[in-house]
């Protein structure tokens, strides 16, 4: 019988995982998987019978209003989009009993979101209070209400116009997105970029209507870079470091401070611990620092508790 061995990426979408959890968990013996010419190959039918195996041993079904307990060593992060987050898998020791990171890019505000319904153990976020200019923490209390959290700094970073290369059409702020003939590329409701992005369009009274390419959203700084490489976007909003990997201009706009948000309840827990040792490494910070437009100097600090 001939049975058919699965690339990371195909055995990602057979266990509906993200590539970097499936690579991790093959690196440490979690799945079953074999090494050949230096890429994981993944027998399908050896996946599926890991599959049923675990079925079988669940964890029992969580009471209802009761926050399930997350499998020891492991922790799911929900959130903002940074291309650097990459970063803080190769910072984590690599010693067994290192946690297990666990990811998904759904945008600051239903990254709180997820916290608040006891579905994520913390959420990367960079909402910023547009009164106060006070990131992250006024929005605590509207998503993690009567739940005590730990704000904990992770990077700042600068955000500005992705634009063509040499910057053709010489566009300079916000206020530029207005002109007729430009072809604009959006981030998804909910992200800090898009929190951004409509606030600075207000100030500047550019009607949303009015700008084509408003509708059209992509979900991180990479779908943005890629958008306007291929000539498909004149401009979008993106980390410096998407446009000088991708060779394309960049206007700055602001330098933002992106925080991790962790409940109390969680964060003397070993594995956020060790996520937390991570960023304060020294690694961490200078192959951010590297990548262009980060800033690390209060990187691991924590900067507020809401009790």
């Amino acid at each position: 019988m001939t049975h058919r061995l699965l690339t990371v990426q195909e055995a990602a979408r057979h266990l509906r995982l993200n590539p970097r959890s499936v690579y991790l968990l093959a690196q440490r013996g979690g799945i079953p998987a074999t090494r050949v010419t230096g890429k994981w190959l993944f027998p399908e039918h050896l996946l599926d019978e890991w599959l049923e195996s675990s079925a079988r041993q669940g964890a029992p079904r969580t009471p209802p209003g009761a926050r399930p307990s997350p499998p020891a060593g492991s922790l799911f992060v929900a959130g903002s989009d940074d291309p650097a987050l990459e970063l803080l898998l190769d910072a984590l020791p690599g010693q067994s009993g290192s946690p297990l990171l666990f990811t998904a890019t759904v945008g600051s505000t239903r990254g709180l979101q997820a916290v608040g319904e006891g579905r994520a153990d913390l959420a990367w976020s960079h909402l910023v209070d547009p009164d106060s200019g006070e990131y992250n923490l006024p929005h605590v209390p509207r998503y993690l209400a009567g739940r005590p959290v730990v704000l904990v700094n992770l990077f700042h970073r600068d955000l500005g116009l992705v634009v063509w290369t040499g910057n053709p059409r010489k566009l300079t702020g916000m206020a530029d997105l207005g002109r007729r003939g430009l072809k604009f590329v959006n981030r998804q409701p909910g992200s800090g970029t898009r929190h951004f992005i409509d606030a600075g369009l207000g100030r500047e009274g550019v009607a949303p209507a009015k700008l084509a390419g408003y509708r059209d959203e992509v979900t991180t700084h990479w779908g943005v870079g890629l958008r306007v490489l291929r000539g498909e976007a004149d401009v979008g909003v993106a980390t410096r470091s998407v446009a000088h990997a991708l060779s394309l201009g960049f206007v700055p706009l602001t330098r933002e401070r992106f925080d991790m948000v962790i409940p109390k309840d969680t964060f003397f827990r070993p594995a956020v611990q060790t996520l937390l040792e991570a960023v304060r490494s020294e690694r961490f910070r200078r192959r951010l620092e590297a990548l262009g437009g980060y800033e690390a100097s209060e990187a691991g600090r924590v900067l507020a508790e809401v009790p």
